[in-house]
Formats: C-alpha cells, structure tokens, sequence
C-alpha cells in the first residue's frame, strides 16, 4: 500500500498533505515545483549578474522594470486567454520558453558577449527579462486558476499552501547551489541548469489531465476585459484583497531584487551569503506555508493576510539596518513567515470570491499588481543612489507595517474575509 493510499484512511489526522491524495495533484505539485526552482534560481542569479555586469543600481532597476512591463500591459490579455483556452496548454508553451531563454543567457555567457568587457551587452539580459516577463504573465493566471480546478474548492487553501511549502523547500537548495557555483565556476553553468530545471516542469505538466471546460464565446477579447473589470467593481470583497495586495507587493518587493546590494556592500558576504539569505528565508516561508496547511479553510484568512502583512513590513524593517550578519540571517526567517501569508492567503480568497469564468481574468490582474509594484522596486533603486539601500528597502517596509496595522483597525471587511 503507498504512502498516499494510507492516509487515505487517516482523515483529520494529517490535513497538512490533504491535497496529496489527488494523483493529477502530485503531477501539478511536481511540475509547480521545477517551475519554483527555476525561477528562485532565475531571481537570485539575473539579478546579481546584472549588478556584477554594471555595478549600478539604477540598471539594476531597468532590468527589473523591463521584466514589469509585459506584467503591465499583457496580463489582463492573458488572463482573458486562459478562461477561454485550455490553461494547461498555456502553461506548457510558456515553460518552454522559460527553458529557450535560460539557454540563450547561458549561450552569450559562453561565447563571451555577456561580459563586463563588453559595457553595452547588459541590454540582452533586460531583453531576456522582457521575454521572461512575458512567460510569466501567460504562465501565472493560468497557473492560480488552475489549482482550484484540480482540487476544488474545499482543499484550495490547503493545496496552495503546499505548494508553497514545496516551492519553498527546493528554495533552502536552488539559491544557495546557485551562490555556490557562481562563486566557484561563474554564472555558465547556473543558467544551463536553469534551463534543465524548466524542461523537467513541462515534462510533469505532461501527465495533469486538462481541466475545466474553457469558455467560448464570440466576443471581442477586448470586451472579455473590460467585462471583468465590471465584475470586479461589483464583487467588493475581490476589490478589496486586490487594493491589499498592490500595497504589500509594491512595499515589500523591492528587498528581492535589491538583496544583491546587501550582500555585496553592506554584509559583504558575495554569492554564497545571497543564497543563505534566500535559504532561511524560505525555510521561514515553509514553516508558514506549513501552518498554512494544516489549518482549517476559510478561516480568518483575511485576519491572517493583513497580519502578514505586519510581520513582513517589521522584519524588513529591522533586516534593512542591520549590520550583523547573525542577526540579518534570523530576521529573514521573519521575512519568509510574512512572504508565506502574503503569497498564499490572496490567492486562497481570490479563487474563493471569484465565479469560474472569471478566475483567470481576475488572477490575471493579481499579476497586473506584480509589474505595478516593479515600478515601487525600480523607485526603491533609484533611491539608493541618493538615500542608500538601508534606507531605500527600510523606509518602504515601514510603510507597509503602519498600513498593514491600519487595515487591521479601521477596514473590518477585509479582516472578517473567510
């Protein structure tokens, strides 16, 4: 008998892996969680390559702005595409073209063109961003509209939750691999890797049965748009967790994508240190996403969301200005706890609160809100030349604390959510 036929038998005893018992699930698992791992590698490495290429935040910035613009302008067109053709489909076509542009950074890496003695070639690493971008909007609403198909929506939360716990896990190895051959072999082998790593997540989407029935209609994609922003202003408590979103992604992200600069002029701890903070700070996401899981589903999950919030803005706080090494590594567990509610509970209430039909049109501009908030991380790196980093990242997380606390004590809609 398999682990998963025997806790089949064993209900209320292990809800943490409820999900798990879904065979089309584990092949959704696996293949969500190649995806993961490549791009925790993709985020640790595109990132400090372009800094060690430039040495400039502000081109920092650029990259990371060039990666938001298809977020902005494509997202509410993908989304449309996803309610109305099969999303595994969608899902499949961009994670091969998540491996086509691994290997091309790999390939002008070897061939030399990517270098700091060729000034100008950063542009090809923002093109690359670009088409990463591009991926990634085709790829996410179809991705979180999906879960609550193969699931269904007694286990969305629980399933979620799992795959963040996964995601996570592959997290504690990913970056700090990464940091390790970077540092010893440079960024060749990194990116070769990362393509390797894509390819084997369109391999397990192979074997997750198509789902949902997607919906036809002779209607302008235009208006499929434009009609779920009608919907949206009608379904307050979908408006709601968006608006809450916008404000705990456009606050806190910029940390991600600046955590080079720490690493390299604050702790001065280079490749490996970058990927020990990304470690504890997923291990702090695991045991998040783990509690998670194992609670019961629609339960104070607007409560917890906001409370996420507070705990992400506060570790930040307190992580952007320290100087100890020891004491920046604890407060990123912290920072994984926060990251853990803030990546699971809107997804959680969004496909809860949402029709079928909808759910990939609305998920589509939960992606809008991620490339609205690169403009938040290329402001926080336009400030680092004036400011500083500490500043910079410190000064928008406390932002996010008091408006998180604000939420807590005068919106109590948001806090009732279930």
């Amino acid at each position: 008998m398999s682990f998963f036929e025997k806790i089949k038998g064993l209900p209320g005893k292990i809800k943490a892996v409820d999900s798990l018992k879904n065979p089309a699930f584990r092949m959704f698992f696996m293949s969500r969680l190649f995806n993961a791992l490549g791009m925790n590698i993709r985020q640790f490495s595109m990132a400090l390559l372009m800094y060690r290429l430039t040495n400039s935040p502000t081109l920092l910035g650029v990259l990371i702005l060039g990666r938001a613009v298809p977020l902005l302008l494509v997202s509410p067109l993908a989304g449309a595409l996803a309610d109305r053709f099969q999303k595994k489909t969608l899902i499949q076509y961009a994670g091969v073209a998540d491996v086509l542009i691994a290997a091309s950074i790999g390939v002008s890496l070897t061939t030399g063109y990517l270098s700091v003695d060729n000034p100008g070639s950063w542009w090809f690493l923002v093109a690359m961003a670009f088409l990463d971008g591009i991926s990634t909007v085709f790829k996410g609403p179809a991705t979180d509209a999906m879960i609550i198909e193969v699931v269904g929506e007694k286990l969305v939360t629980n399933a979620i939750a799992l795959n963040l716990a996964g995601q996570n896990t592959l997290r504690l190895i990913g970056p700090v691999a990464a940091g390790l051959a970077v540092d010893a072999y440079g960024f060749e082998p990194v990116y070769y890797g990362m393509a390797v790593v894509y390819a084997f997540s369109v391999f397990f989407m192979i074997f997750v049965p198509y789902t949902g029935k997607p919906v036809h209609t002779d209607a302008n994609i235009l208006n499929d748009i434009w009609d779920v922003v009608g919907y949206m202003k009608k379904e307050r408590n979908i408006l709601f967790v968006l608006v809450a979103v916008l404000c705990m992604v456009f606050f806190s992200m910029p940390y991600q994508q600046l955590l080079p600069i720490f690493t390299e002029d604050i702790l001065k701890v280079g490749a490996t240190g970058l990927g020990l903070l990304q470690l504890v700070t997923g291990a702090g996401s695991i045991g998040g996403a783990i509690i998670l899981a194992s609670l019961p589903n629609n339960k104070k999950r607007g409560l917890m969301m906001l409370a996420s919030g507070v705990i992400l803005g506060l570790s930040l706080v307190l992580f952007s200005f320290s100087t100890v090494w020891s004491i920046s590594i604890a407060l990123m567990v912290g920072v994984g706890i926060g990251q853990a509610g803030r990546m699971t509970l809107p997804v959680a209430l969004l496909q809860t609160y949402t029709k079928p039909e909808y759910r990939a049109r609305v998920m589509s501009f939960y992606g809008v809100e991620f490339g609205l908030s690169s403009f938040g991380t290329f402001f926080a790196a336009m400030l680092v030349d004036t400011l500083g980093v500490q500043w910079s990242v410190g000064g928008m997380a406390l932002v996010l604390a008091v408006l998180s606390v604000a939420a807590l004590l005068f919106i109590p809609r948001l806090r009732k959510l279930d």
